[in-house]
């Protein structure tokens, strides 16, 4: 080992750090030349005041630029006098269908399963295997994760059970129809696809007048594909159809429907006038058990989610009439058809409106309303011992989805 000189060094840096320490209290003094010139009335100053002087800028008020807090009250910009009521995406009908009818005028037409019937596709077996993929790609083989809502026993109201993460239903709903209408354009072909044109989370704003009330309903469709042309009608207009809508005496046709002074008159449809594909063809409606809720905290029934689905294919159908044929027309050209695809991901609901009149107030000219037999996709759908599992599928739902989106071509 070789035995090298000591080099005795300080560290400059600390002592100048030192030195600053030890004198930055001592105070700068006078020269003479400042003292001098402080005798002679001189006032000195700082080269940099001369050189860059300190502007004084006048004190701004800015009082505008604060938003302004709106009280709710008679001089909010959106208060009306008259009252509004509001039918929004969260909401059922406290009395479900038979409210819904009364509502947009509507009667259930039986024996309309012909309508589309006969138009059901024959596939090959290996379309059955490209939906069985779609359905585990939705349900199951999805990476994205959210935390899932809490689980409630009935049994045993304290018990906190842990979160768990997962897919949601509404990701699953969404999943499954945005693939179903892929499958339908790939399988239909262009001379189909290029007359359709799909919307997701189309929101659509209506106003209504009934009787002596004026309700407003504003409802997003999860799915809407827009068409070229108009569907063909259920049945026509001027057949002597002798149904009475139902009756809910003594409860007003209204029951249930929030009331607010704070709303805007504006209505609203995701299409503009111009577009080629003004016409609504089919919607899908998703049910997500989290986010509709009733009033009374009881468990929505079936009977009201087919009612807010009616509520949502009419105001599809009168937004693309009023848009088409104009905001002052009662009575219709020609009938506005629109079909309809309800859906909680897993049970499938299948529906076709007819709008013959946009009167809510002629009983004479009544709205039709169709219901095909309800399909259900599949049984089971998840991990069963940490195998992925699909079972009970059915064929049949796909194909009648297919028949609705070639129906009118």
């Amino acid at each position: 080992m070789k035995l090298t000189r000591v080099l005795y060094k300080q560290h400059i840096g600390r002592q100048i750090a030192k030195l600053w320490y030890v004198k930055r209290e001592r105070k700068i003094p006078i020269t003479k030349a400042e003292g001098y010139l402080s005798t002679l009335g001189i006032q000195v100053k700082d080269a940099s005041e001369v050189a860059c002087p300190k502007q004084i800028h006048p004190k701004l008020n800015l009082e505008f630029l604060k938003p302004r807090e709106l009280s709710f009250d008679e001089t909010h910009p959106d208060w009306k006098a008259q009252t509004c009521l509001i039918f929004k995406d969260h909401n059922v009908l406290q009395e479900g269908f038979s409210q819904a009818q009364i509502l947009t005028n509507t009667v259930c037409l039986p024996n309309s399963q012909n309508y589309i019937q006969d138009s059901f596709p024959d596939l090959p077996e290996h379309i059955d295997d490209i939906v069985k993929r779609i359905i585990y790609t939705s349900n199951i083989f999805d990476a994205h994760q959210e935390i899932l809502p809490k689980k409630k026993n009935p049994e045993k109201l304290s018990w906190v059970y842990p979160r768990d993460y997962g897919i949601t239903n509404c990701r699953k709903m969404r999943n499954l129809s945005k693939k179903f209408v892929q499958l339908c354009e790939s399988l239909s072909g262009p001379d189909i696809a290029q007359k359709r044109c799909v919307f997701y989370d189309g929101i659509t704003k209506l106003n209504l007048d009934k009787e002596s009330d004026f309700i407003q309903f504003i409802l997003r469709s999860d799915v809407m594909i827009m068409s070229a042309n108009l569907l063909k009608p259920i049945e026509s207009s001027n057949s002597s159809i002798e149904i009475d809508l139902p009756n809910m005496y003594p409860l007003h046709y209204t029951i249930g429907l929030d009331e607010t002074n704070f709303y805007k008159t504006e209505e609203m449809y995701p299409v503009s006038t111009t577009s080629p594909w003004i016409n609504v063809h089919t919607i899908f409606v998703h049910y997500d058990p989290e986010e509709v809720k009733n009033l009374t905290e009881l468990p929505v029934t079936q009977n009201q989610i087919i009612g807010r689905t009616l509520l949502k294919t009419y105001t599809a159908a009168v937004s693309c009439a009023r848009q088409k044929f104009g905001l002052s027309v009662k009575k219709l050209p020609e009938p506005v058809t629109v079909q309809c695809i309800q859906s909680d991901g897993k049970n499938y609901h299948f529906f076709i409106f007819q709008l013959n009149s946009l009167d809510t107030n002629d009983t004479n000219t009544k709205n039709f309303w169709c219901a095909l037999p309800p399909l259900t996709l599949y049984k089971k759908a998840e991990y069963d011992n940490g195998k992925p599992v699909v079972e009970g599928y059915n064929q049949e739902v796909f194909r009648r989805i297919l028949a609705f989106y070639r129906n009118g071509s």
